[in-house]
């Protein structure tokens, strides 16, 4: 029984109260589909609030905040010829029940386990019906049971790929933001990992030597510096290069100035983002589910730049036509 988190389901009134109705218009919110198992849909999305997981490893608290900054962005966006409101549907939001306790390290971490079992029972009949969790908000501690369902879903270990400026490979000293790779990898869940866009000075000797231990594919966002269309190249280069389905990862610390759990005013720019969603949405390999973690907006003025980031990405997402 899970004592601390919760998951409430997102009601029609809360969304139409989310819309700012226009003649003429008909907005996202509107439109969208009542129920996920409808054969139209194939898009659910699921908010999770919560910042234990990244305050176990000793980042930024904020990450709550990520979905509600979120909703109202998406749920105003227009329902035109570019997109399908009826493929997507709302489903709910999982909370951290207690976020302001002041808790120790080992206590955080006892915690992000628990949130472990609740993320992979929410997402698992959702994946075993064939539709594509895009998953919003918390910490990338999310990471591990999004990949846990996905691996019970495909019988076997799944292939992962991440846009993130650290590789979150750091030991398994309990759950936390920064593991939740090498603990797929260790336990056997992931066939492939590929990171894209690290940064050289925030991944320690011992995550590095991890990498090349455990063959994961990596590349620099230093290397971008100095051809800006290598990303362009090299990430084509890779989805390309085989035809098994993806779990898909972006860890919004990879855009500068964006705020974040571990916040950056060097990397990305938000355009690069888009293009990294759009290219694998579009190419031919299946994809599992979409992870949009560590934005943690602590303002209002924040919150604006989070909730309209999200939804630029969650548009790019739903509305890129499959090869």
């Amino acid at each position: 029984m899970d004592e601390h988190f919760g998951f409430r389901a997102v009601e029609r009134e809360e969304l139409a109260a989310g819309v700012t109705p226009r003649p003429g218009e008909t907005k996202l919110g509107e439109a969208l589909a009542t129920d996920w198992r409808d054969e139209a849909c194939r898009y659910v999305l699921l908010g999770i609030c919560e910042d234990i997981g990244p305050r176990a490893n000793n980042g930024l608290a904020g990450a709550r905040n990520g979905w509600d900054a979120f909703l109202p962005n998406f749920l105003n966006l227009q329902a035109n010829r570019f997109i399908t409101p009826g493929g997507v549907h709302v489903l709910g939001r999982i909370d951290q029940l207690d976020p302001d306790a002041e808790l120790d390290t080992a206590t955080m971490r006892e915690r992000v386990a628990e949130l472990d079992g609740l993320v992979l029972r929410t997402v698992l009949p959702i994946l075993q019906a064939g539709k594509v969790p895009i998953v919003i908000g918390g910490g990338h501690n999310n990471a591990y049971p999004l990949i846990q369902a996905a691996s019970q879903v495909q019988g076997g270990p799944v292939d992962v790929i991440n846009l993130d400026p650290h590789a979150d490979c750091r030991a398994l000293e309990g759950r936390h933001s920064g593991n939740s790779f090498s603990y797929g990898i260790i336990n056997g869940l992931i066939r492939k990992y590929a990171v894209f866009a690290l940064h050289r000075a925030r991944n320690s000797e011992a995550i590095l030597q991890f990498m090349d231990d455990h063959d994961v594919h990596h590349t620099f966002y230093a290397e971008y510096l100095m051809d800006p269309l290598l990303f362009h190249k090299e990430l084509g280069a890779y989805v390309d290069a085989e035809h098994t389905p993806l779990c898909v990862e972006l860890d919004m610390d990879v855009i500068r100035h964006v705020p974040s759990s571990a916040f950056s005013p060097s990397g990305m720019v938000l355009e690069e983002a888009r293009y990294y969603l759009r290219r694998i949405m579009g190419s031919t390999r299946p994809v599992l589910y979409v992870h949009l973690s560590e934005a943690a907006p602590n303002t209002p003025s924040q919150g604006r730049i989070v909730g309209k980031a999200l939804a630029f990405l969650v548009h790019d997402v739903i509305s890129v036509r499959r090869q």
